[in-house]
């Protein structure tokens, strides 16, 4: 059965996570993703959600460094050890990880220090490391293949087909593929049967449209034909909302309610 969830991090400007744990909860969303961990109360984080029965559905593992630098790459597991430690408090059992850590200036660029080759070997070998500690922990990483458009040109792996290839080299029911529309969108289309020709690595989704990363219905991805397919698919994991309002934040709530009601 499909689970849903909703990111609250570009919802309600200028709010605080909490404040935008109750506002979802009280408009009906049981599950909620977010991003950083290490910048916030984690212990008021689980206090909130237990108050208001809303699980932490999964929040980014990638911080300070990048998958796809090996020299690294040490220092990329040990935050991710932090990462778990943070997830267990929050009774979280899945982590977000980007193939480039951000900058203020965009993603972190590698071109000039790898091949595109070198960095894919990077972060299938990091992955590789990790496995058994993931297994050990029965943590779930994602690996989410990004655009790189504009500041974010060095992003390693903007591809769906990549991103399955390298979880499945790594071979570990831990370490699986988020596939996000408004990326695939972006770089190279083809939604629907990027996703189901790699059902058996993704077990998680991220829904918005695009060019703009609004909601569902706003931009021009056929949702409802493509929700619709995905559910006769018998795709059967979590379908996560990760977009950035295109006005108020709860007068998008009806679009992401009606997309919902496609998959179900």
């Amino acid at each position: 059965m499909i689970d849903f969830a909703i990111n609250i991090e570009p919802l309600y400007p200028g709010m605080d996570i909490c404040g935008k744990i109750e506002r979802v909860s009280a408009a009906g969303f049981q599950a909620v993703e977010f991003w950083s961990w290490d910048d916030r109360d984690i212990s008021r984080i689980k206090e909130t959600c237990r108050k208001h029965g809303v699980k932490v559905r999964a929040f980014s593992g990638t911080k300070s460094y990048s998958l796809c630098d090996g020299e690294h790459s040490k220092e990329y597991i040990e935050w991710i050890k932090r990462s778990i430690e943070a997830a267990k408090i929050l009774d979280c059992d899945t982590l977000i990880l980007f193939p480039n850590h951000f900058t203020p200036c965009g993603c972190a660029d590698f071109r000039d220090k790898y091949s595109r080759g070198a960095m894919i070997a990077n972060i299938t070998h990091t992955l590789t490391c990790l496995a058994p500690l993931l297994e050990e922990e029965d943590m779930t990483v994602l690996l989410e293949p990004l655009c790189n458009l504009g500041a974010d040109a060095g992003m390693a792996v903007t591809d769906t087909v990549l991103g399955a290839d390298i979880v499945r080299a790594v071979d570990s029911p831990k370490v699986r593929l988020l596939c996000d529309v408004y990326h695939m969108q972006v770089m190279h289309g083809n939604l629907l049967q990027n996703i189901t020709d790699n059902m058996d690595v993704v077990p998680y989704l991220h829904l918005a449209d695009a060019p703009d990363r609004h909601e569902p219905g706003t931009g021009e991805i056929n949702f409802n034909f493509l929700l619709r397919k995905i559910k006769e698919s018998g795709y059967d994991g979590t379908v996560c909302f990760e977009y950035f309002p295109a006005g108020e934040t709860e007068a998008g709530f009806s679009s992401i309610k009606e997309a919902g009601k496609l998959l179900l």
